[in-house]
């Protein structure tokens, strides 16, 4: 018979031949379990993720998301748009008090203007009641009462500065 050569001191080429073998079984068998860990974990997400999605929708997440995004926008921009509001507004009234004023001051003029236009007409109406008076008397001669009564009456008129109508009917 043929003696069998030695590989390596006490092994044959068979035996490492067999020893590869078996490391490849050995990976296969590793990767093959790898491979259903992987697969199982996959069907475990997916059973997650179809629970989420019965639970509540996809559209409903990016909805709350794009809200939250919006949210703080428009919470930026109003905070803008609110400082600026206020200080128009400040603006506003303030113009708006100065108007005020103006006004209260114009209308304190004209009340003033109406007093002297009132009290100039009564003058006017008291002279021209003396002038009436003496007028008739010069062209009479005898309305002398007359005459004494439209002088207290104007005597009166100058010291208390009342007109009244009936004082200087005769």
């Amino acid at each position: 018979m043929e003696e069998k050569k030695m590989l390596l001191e006490g092994l044959l080429p068979t035996d490492i031949w067999n020893a590869i073998i078996v490391l490849l079984v050995l990976f296969g068998v590793f990767v093959a379990v790898f491979k259903g860990v992987v697969l199982i974990k996959d069907e475990i997400r997916k059973n997650k993720e179809k629970k989420e999605l019965q639970g509540e929708g996809i559209t409903d997440k990016i909805a709350t998301k794009v809200t939250e995004n919006i949210k703080t926008q428009i919470d930026e921009k109003f905070k803008s748009f609110e400082k600026n509001f206020n200080e128009k507004f400040a603006e506003i009234d303030r113009k708006l008090a100065a108007d005020k004023e103006t006004i209260e001051m114009h209308t304190r003029q004209l009340n003033a203007q109406e007093e002297r236009v009132d009290r100039l007409d009564n003058d006017t109406k008291a002279l021209l009641h003396g002038m009436s008076a003496l007028l008739s008397h010069i062209s009479t001669g005898n309305s002398v009462d007359k005459v004494k009564k439209v002088d207290g009456v104007m005597k009166n008129y100058l010291i208390d500065r009342k007109y009244n109508e009936e004082d200087w009917k005769i």
